[in-house]
Parts: structure tokens; sequence; C-alpha cells
């Protein structure tokens, strides 16, 4: 069995980042769903932990079925309207992350 395969977006945070997180929820999410057609979304916010602000704003975990799909996602023609829409929700540069599902410890 092929493992499932994951494309991860991570937003570092920054002292006067801006990250709307209305906006990349009720828009650019849908927008990635019907460009890369993941199998599933998980979103992860970002929260203060002992009075220090989150390492991260937010991380966008899109897991596909396959490496075949990933494929598929990451070259996908339209895949050019998810860098252009950047500007409209953030001003931090994220980090990508390809990864694949693995075991943890029996």
């Amino acid at each position: 069995m092929e493992a499932t395969m994951s494309f991860n977006v991570i937003y570092p945070n920054r002292e006067g980042a801006r990250f709307d997180t209305h906006y990349y929820r009720e828009t650019h999410i849908p927008l990635v769903q019907r460009i890369f057609h993941p199998a599933r979304v998980t979103l992860i916010e970002g929260v203060p932990m002992g009075g220090a602000a989150p390492p991260f704003v937010m991380i966008a975990h899109f897991e596909f079925a396959s490496l075949g799909a990933l494929n598929a996602a990451l070259s996908a023609p339209d895949r050019g309207a998810l860098r252009a829409d950047l500007a409209n929700f953030t001003d931090i540069e994220p980090t990508i992350l390809l990864g694949k599902q693995c075991s943890g410890p029996k």
C-alpha cells in the first residue's frame, strides 16, 4: 500500500506579522481545495505557550492518498492563483514541507 503523502504550509510567526485568519479559512483554503483536491485538510492555529507568542501562526496540513495525487496537485494548472492570493491574507513567507505518513512506535 502506498503511503499517504502530505503538503504542509507553515507560517512562521514574527513580531508585526499580518495574518487574516478569517480570510484564510473562508477564502484561501476553499481555493486550495478546488485546485489541489486533497483527501483531507487539517488547520493548526498557533497558540501562546507560557506567555510567549506561538512560533507559528498557522500550519495547514493537506493529505493526499498517494504520491501521484500529490504530484497532480503540485502540477495543477491553476496553482499560481494560490501564490497570488497570499497577499490577500498575509505578509509572511510560508515554509513548505512535503512529507509521507509514517508509523509511530508499536
